[in-house]
């Protein structure tokens, strides 16, 4: 996972760091941390803590002789330096959130902060690592040696950008053509994003956390009392509870089918669907849905599931979506049930694979049937899939182009 030389990493998130979910962006940064130093620009409509946030506003932030409140609240974690700015929204806050300036500002204004922020620090030329494309090529305003693209969604089709991503496919397409680095993390993202840069784009497939889900087979991972007190067998779901990607009416469907099967949901309700209804399944008697539980907790919950779940829909988004989670629960061994997602087809084989609500319900019932059938297959993949292959495969491509930028030639496009 070594470059010849320690960097300097300014990452450009599309998530607030403790949100609760850990996602590309946390893995990444915290390994990179281990060789590199890192600095994490959160995201979020409202990234300071909410007391400072609070005495803040009601300050005259652009006025502040010392410029402090310009200055971000930092603190280190997972040895990653965490830079959280007052929201730009927050010196636009007459304009609604839908508003042209208020949607560049809460880029523009955060890389202006950002640049203030670096050149007082004395940070020269760090390598700008990008996720959200919303910044567009202004990235390449900031002092950098390099920027790299992660791209790791199709943001286009989040439902909070859907109804009107011009703005955004127009500053996307700018980012991908002034990235020295574009990584895209499914054969579908691959695709999209080539022609955006055809020299530079390369297919480096999503993860899991191998050694931290692995937990679930040890003898010593306490299953937490609330799946321990439920009826067997018991299906679980580990992430977002969202309805642009998940299925509800397939699981109602498995509850309804099968009174004694317990159906368990870890994760939020409505991350990046503000619109999604879970009243339909919290009607059902035997689905649970438990909310966020932290990360550090997840392998006790998965290690009481008797099958994991995938039952994502098949839409404009899951086609390019490429789920961590499915190399999280390969990790803990449990047999798994997933959806037909094109980035998996290469995968179909370590899992049973619904396309209907049935084929759902029938795939449940056979590997419940067979829990131990393919275990050693998916521990092996899951172990040849982790957070430190995905890491050292973009370092590959990241080394590369800062030897041929060195040397003034071009890059090449394709996967390792």
């Amino acid at each position: 996972m070594s470059l010849r030389e320690r960097l300097t990493i300014v990452c450009l998130s599309s998530q607030p760091w403790q949100d609760g979910m850990w996602t590309n962006k946390q893995h990444i940064m915290s390994r990179l941390a281990r060789e590199h130093r890192v600095y994490y620009v959160s995201f979020g409509p409202n990234p300071l803590p909410a007391l400072v946030r609070k005495k803040l506003m009601h300050a005259t932030p652009l006025r502040s002789p010392a410029g402090a409140v310009l200055d971000p609240v930092r603190y280190e974690q997972a040895g990653v330096t965490v830079l959280e700015f007052l929201s730009p929204r927050a010196f636009v806050r007459k304009k609604p959130a839908s508003h042209p300036f208020s949607i560049y500002a809460n880029f523009d204004l955060r890389l202006a902060l950002l640049g203030r922020f670096l050149a007082r620090e004395g940070v020269e030329n760090p390598v700008i690592w990008v996720y959200h494309p919303g910044y567009g090529a202004k990235v390449r305003e900031l002092p950098h040696r390099l920027v790299v693209y992660d791209c790791v969604d199709e943001y286009t089709e989040f439902p909070t950008y859907k109804a009107d991503p011009g703005w955004l496919i127009e500053r996307e397409a700018a980012l991908a053509a002034a990235a020295d680095v574009v990584t895209t993390t499914s054969v579908g993202l691959f695709e999209r994003k080539r022609p955006l840069n055809p020299t530079r784009t390369h297919l480096v497939h999503n993860v899991g956390d191998f050694d931290h889900f692995s937990r679930a087979r040890d003898a010593d991972t306490k299953v937490p009392d609330e799946i321990t007190r439920l009826p067997r067998p018991v299906i679980g779901f580990l992430g977002a509870v969202s309805d642009y990607k998940l299925h509800a009416d397939w699981l109602t469907a498995l509850a309804r089918r099968h009174r004694d099967y317990s159906i368990v949901l870890v994760g939020p309700v409505g991350v990046g669907d503000p619109t999604t209804d879970v009243s339909v399944l919290r009607a059902e008697p035997n689905v649970h849905l438990l909310g966020h539980r932290a990360y550090e907790l997840l392998p006790g919950y998965v290690k009481g599931f008797d099958l994991g779940v995938i039952p994502y829909r098949i839409n404009e988004y899951t086609t390019y979506s490429f789920p961590i989670k499915f190399f999280e629960l390969l990790a803990s061994g449990k047999p798994l049930v997933i959806s037909e997602l094109p980035a998996l087809r290469d995968y179909y084989a370590a899992a049973r694979v619904a396309r209907s609500a049935e084929d759902f319900v029938s795939a449940c019932e056979a590997a419940l049937a067979e829990p131990v059938a393919g275990l050693a297959e998916r521990l092996k993949l899951a172990s040849e899939n982790t957070w430190e292959h995905r890491v050292a495969r973009i370092l590959v491509h990241v080394e590369r182009a800062l030897a041929e930028k060195s040397a003034g030639t071009g890059a090449r496009a394709g996967s390792v």
